[in-house]
């Protein structure tokens, strides 16, 4: 199924990706000036500050090159690359991941890894102190079942994030912080789903697509 998207929403997903890059990409900036001045001894602390800040920077773009690219599009028979990109951008934050089998199933459509990916950087959101991400991924009678949950303290979505859940919302109210669930949302809406949400426990968050499988 094809959704066109509105011009807007390319426009606030680049600012957010920026704003996500900024930290970062500052801090590199930062260490390479301690570097180049090393006047209080600090050679050290300033090339351990520039290479996990590298890294992190690196981590998010690679991340979001799937989700929100042409690439994510396509996923095989191994979804270990996904996996391996989500356990990169966990790294700097207080979450865990829990993602036991990479083996997709048989049928899994192309668009499944992008789904999958947007629903982990959505229900890494709603983790603001940290806790646990769990990804399955299951088939069976000619679906496709992509669940993600997100497990720990004050797990919530921002009203931002709700607001770009609405059916009915409207695109010029759309904010940076919203804008990816909209896009999550339309994302599973071109694989002929929705994205389902609900809290099966305390503390805790389930998203849930089912696709058709091909």
């Amino acid at each position: 199924m094809e959704i066109s998207i509105d011009l807007r929403v390319a426009e606030l997903l680049a600012s957010r990706l920026c704003h996500d890059l900024v930290g970062p990409i500052g801090a590199v900036g930062n260490g390479l000036e301690l570097l180049a001045d090393d006047e209080f001894g600090m050679a050290d602390d300033a090339m351990q500050l520039t290479e996990n800040s590298a890294r992190q920077a690196s981590a998010i773009l690679q991340f979001f090159r799937l989700a929100y690219g042409m690439a994510g599009a396509r996923v095989g028979s191994d979804l270990s690359e996904l996996r391996n990109l989500t356990a990169a951008l966990l790294t700097s934050s207080k979450s865990e991941l829990d993602w036991p089998t990479v083996q997709a199933p048989e049928g899994t459509p192309d668009g499944a890894g992008k789904m999958i990916l947007n629903m982990v950087a959505l229900a890494h959101e709603a983790l603001p102190r940290g806790g646990k991400l769990s990804v399955a991924v299951s088939g069976g009678q000619g679906k496709c079942e992509m669940v993600v949950t997100a497990a720990g303290q004050d797990a919530h979505l921002r009203p931002e994030t709700l607001a770009g859940l609405d059916s009915e919302v409207d695109v010029g109210a759309l904010s940076p912080r919203g804008v990816h669930s909209y896009f999550t949302r339309m994302v599973a809406k071109r694989l002929g789903s929705d994205l389902e949400i609900d809290t099966p426990g305390e503390d805790s968050l389930r998203l849930r697509v089912v696709a058709a499988a091909e």
